[in-house]
């Protein structure tokens, strides 16, 4: 098969677990686009986190793609978006009042700015801290919100946030998606919405086939971009969720689980 499009989610698939880009996954992706290959990187991440990896790994100027919230916001290399959805305002009330008595740090985007609520525990700084931008607190989120919002990004410990998960799908789960993307974050998304979703508009915006397409990812929110893609890779450290679905599991991101993959695959 000749692949023609590479997706790969950031953290813990791209990045190890040091947070760090690997000259050899670096190098590998790099060969690939000398090859005509397209890079897409697919992350939870707002736009304004992802794009930096897309600038260092030459995605923009390889006419690659990039998507941020999950497939909610789908860029070209121009910064264009070529699809944007919205979380339907309705629910940001309902779901928030099973929040509010929940230590949980729950966080909405707006542009480049990330609002959250006045709740704090030792999960509330990490996406702060891999996306370099603050968090500005606000008294009450559901009614501070007057735009529309792409997520729910939850933050809170990884026990509370799978008891939380179950309450909102018994609740929401005809409506909306719900989903861990880390043992420490929960994701309440438009329904239907997804990095599979995503990797399905950008093929269809460059004429390739989804047979075509490589797909790298370590957790639940990759799980419908690995089993749309033609070869879907999971990594070593990968939940087993996601390796159970996979066509192939690669090492770890601590061994450089995409270069691995690459050096089988693309021949």
């Amino acid at each position: 098969m000749k692949y023609k499009i590479i997706a790969f989610d950031i953290d813990d698939t791209l990045l190890n677990t040091k947070k760090q880009l690997t000259p050899a996954t670096e190098k590998a992706l790099l060969n690939a686009q000398s090859e005509g290959i397209k890079l897409v990187v697919a992350s939870g991440r707002l736009p304004y986190g992802v794009r930096p990896f897309a600038e260092r790994l030459k995605v923009l100027e390889n006419n690659g793609y990039y998507m941020g919230f999950n497939g909610g916001a789908v860029l070209n290399s121009r910064g264009e978006l070529i699809s944007t959805t919205y979380l339907d305002s309705k629910y940001i009330e309902p779901i928030y009042d099973v929040l509010r008595p929940l230590n949980i740090t729950t966080m909405v985007h707006k542009g480049d700015v990330i609002y959250r609520d006045r709740k704090v525990n030792e999960y509330t700084h990490i996406e702060t801290e891999a996306v370099g931008l603050p968090l500005n607190p606000v008294d009450d989120i559901a009614r501070f919100v007057d735009w529309d919002i792409h997520k729910f990004l939850l933050a809170g410990d990884p026990e509370l946030l799978k008891q939380t998960e179950k309450v909102l799908l018994e609740k929401f789960g005809g409506e909306v998606d719900i989903y861990l993307s880390a043992p420490w974050f929960l994701e309440v998304m438009p329904k239907g919405i997804n990095k599979g979703i995503g990797l399905e508009k950008i093929c269809l915006d460059c004429g390739v086939a989804m047979d075509e397409v490589i797909a790298f990812g370590d957790s639940f929110n990759d799980i419908p971009m690995i089993q749309k893609a033609g070869l879907g890779v999971a990594m070593g450290n990968a939940e087993e969720e996601l390796k159970a679905v996979a066509d192939y599991v690669t090492e770890s991101c601590d061994n450089d689980g995409i270069a691995a993959a690459l050096d089988r695959f693309l021949v």
